[in-house]
């Protein structure tokens, strides 16, 4: 076993040389590919979290202006003011609505802490953050922002994730004393840190339970575990790219991938003892980001039988259905042709298809798959007619019926997921 390990080892350190001139390019030298002096704020315990969102308000304004909007009024295109990408970026709080919560007092005692995910910013969990806090006014919703993300993509070279953690419990004790029950709903990465949370605390009863969006508790690609070798000689993976996501960044260090690799690998040992949190989980069996079938899995076998259930969003085009249903498992078809979605992608469970950023026909489409600049990616951005919605594994050849494919961005789903999000909320609250 320790010669096969070492041999692993080797090969990686080759491959990190053998691609290193592939991977590094001129635009490495970028302010965007270097540390910006103003990372994402890390709170120490007991601060309060207005002054963890101003603190933090305040570097990514800095990086804003000074890097992002320095050379250019629309690095991110008309109506990108600095002030609207500051808070697309920022941590967020959204306090009870005296109006809502005097009609109905719903949420009354309930906080949600939203964990976005990996090269993300707490953008991807607004809306839903947002839909929440209409259902349930009296509760406080909180998201945070996780170290080396919403500020350039220097600084995810050197984040780690033992910092992540210490930002989630950060978020779990805000709550504390203020509400009665905490659900911890994250999307991709965020919900590997909730998991790796309620396994370190298996006896607070804060926690009533997870909400699990795009669940990452592996990597799609089997050599996944490389990342933590390649970092040592190469800093990007795939080259990198322009930035132009308000959002979130485009370009994608190793050391995210090494130390996304670092965060899951507990979570998937068969050691791993079943949870007695309720889990509520939705993901899309076309996901090409994440191992879906590592999620179904851990639903199915580490999850409470009597308090678990699972959206499996589904294509006919692909047949992406899981290898095996268990209790709580619901298939749910996938496609919505009046939204010219064929498939649902990892990034596009938690968005709804009116958002502004990443809606229906919006401001911005995930087309670098065709390389930015060329004439397909131009099409694909451009061209709505000519453009469908879905997973980057739709279709042959980059192209589904003739169609460009952009990589889903949106759920046309989104108000029936929100409905089931609730009825499990009302069971557990």
């Amino acid at each position: 076993m320790g010669e096969r390990r070492n041999m692993r080892q080797w090969s990686a350190i080759l491959l990190g040389l053998a691609l290193t001139p592939a991977l590094l390019n001129a635009a490495e030298s970028s302010r965007l590919l270097q540390p910006s002096g103003n990372e994402a704020w890390i709170p120490a315990p007991g601060d309060s979290f207005g002054s963890y969102i101003s603190n933090n308000e305040t570097r990514i304004r800095a990086v804003v202006n000074d890097i992002y909007f320095s050379d250019s009024t629309e690095p991110f295109g008309p109506g990108y003011t600095p002030e609207r990408v500051v808070q697309m970026r920022a941590p967020y709080e959204i306090l009870p609505s005296q109006a809502g919560c005097a009609t109905s007092g719903a949420g009354e005692d309930m906080g949600f802490l939203l964990i976005h995910g990996l090269t993300d910013s707490p953008y991807l969990l607004r809306s839903v953050a947002n839909s929440l806090v209409e259902h349930y006014p009296c509760a406080i919703a909180r998201g945070v922002l996780l170290p080396g993300h919403g500020t350039v993509p220097g600084d995810s070279v050197s984040m780690q994730h033992e910092d992540w953690m210490a930002v989630t419990q950060f978020g779990v004790e805000s709550f504390r004393g203020q509400v009665e029950a905490l659900f911890m709903v994250g999307f991709s990465t965020g919900t590997a840190l909730s998991l790796r949370y309620v396994d370190a605390h298996r006896g607070d009863e804060l926690i009533s339970g997870l909400i699990m969006l795009s669940p990452a508790l592996a990597a799609s690609s089997d050599n996944a575990f490389l990342a933590q070798y390649l970092r040592w000689f190469s800093d990007w993976l795939g080259g990198t790219q322009a930035e132009r996501d308000a959002a979130k960044y485009e370009s994608f260090a190793v050391n995210a991938g090494a130390e996304f690799y670092q965060l899951t690998r507990p979570l998937t040992r068969a050691g791993f003892a079943p949870l007695t949190v309720p889990i509520f989980m939705a993901g899309s069996g076309d996901d090409t980001t994440v191992n879906m079938e590592a999620a179904r899995s851990f639903f199915c076998t580490k999850a409470p039988p009597d308090r678990r259930r699972m959206i499996w969003y589904s294509a006919q085009a692909t047949g992406s259905d899981p290898v095996a249903l268990c209790s709580g498992i619901e298939v749910v078809a996938a496609e919505s042709p009046a939204h010219r979605v064929f498939s649902l992608s990892h990034t596009s469970i938690t968005i709804p298809p009116d958002d502004t950023h990443y809606g229906l026909d919006a401001a911005y489409s995930i087309c670098l798959h065709y390389g930015a600049g060329s004439a397909e990616y131009n099409t694909c951005v451009n061209d709505d007619m000519q453009t469908v919605y879905g997973e980057r594994n739709l279709g042959t050849m980059g192209r589904y019926e003739g169609k460009f494919v952009r990589r889903g961005s949106f759920n046309p789903h989104y108000e029936q997921l929100l409905e089931a999000i609730v009825r499990f909320v009302d069971d557990n609250k």
